[in-house]
């Protein structure tokens, strides 16, 4: 069974980046893992991140406190050796937020070093500048999956969740969906193949098909 690790910088990310996602492939039995470097504003994320299939992790960072430095680097090297992810998805690599671009920088750099498999960089609207995309996923199954999680977020502040977080999810899923030919998706830029040594070597299309 594969290890997938979705490493973001604050609760609602890996729900607005990956949240399909993450119920697909919790649903094809991928062991599924889920971190927000930020625990602050948390209330409602174990339960939001359980109900997409998977298992909910945090650091103790809080929002806009988030530094590249050997503490976060130790914590993250840690955690993929105890979790050994095949797969992993981060942010965009060029972020307006300053603690979105350094998760991605840093998880980016682990991944490479750990030799993992496959890297994927997911979209946050209100943020990733310049995002292109090569990877798209139909996620119109698990879409009421991702709605639900998004609402069981508790901690965030009303007017942010009503600009900002909550049209990423209604409105871009259905404009992706537009774009490549379904109801509702998610995309990513693929980042690279490991194993074997390919920068195009994958879509996630495939992966039904290697449980």
């Amino acid at each position: 069974m594969k290890s997938v690790l979705v490493a973001a910088a604050h609760v609602d990310d890996p729900i607005i980046g990956a949240g399909g996602v993450i119920g697909l492939l919790s649903d094809l039995g991928y062991r599924t893992h889920v971190l927000s470097v930020c625990g602050d504003r948390s209330e409602g994320y174990e339960e939001a991140i359980a109900n997409l299939g998977g298992t909910p992790l945090k650091f103790d960072y809080s929002y806009g406190s988030v530094e590249k430095s050997d503490r976060l680097v130790g914590m993250l090297q840690k955690l993929f050796k105890s979790i050994s992810p095949d797969i992993v998805f981060t942010h965009w690599s060029d972020e307006i937020l300053i603690d979105h671009q350094i998760v991605s920088e840093t998880v980016i750099e682990i991944a490479r070093r750990q030799d993992v498999s496959e890297l994927y960089l997911f979209e946050i609207p209100a943020s990733s500048v310049n995002f292109h995309f090569d990877v798209s996923v139909d996620i119109t199954q698990f879409y009421s999956k991702k709605v639900n999680a998004i609402k069981m977020l508790r901690g965030i502040d009303s007017t942010v969740f009503e600009r900002e977080i909550w049209p990423s999810i209604a409105y871009t899923s259905g404009f992706r969906g537009i774009q490549v030919g379904c109801q509702y998706a998610e995309v990513f830029k693929f980042y690279g193949s490991r194993k074997p040594l390919s920068p195009y070597h994958k879509t996630l299309i495939s992966w039904s098909d290697e449980v």
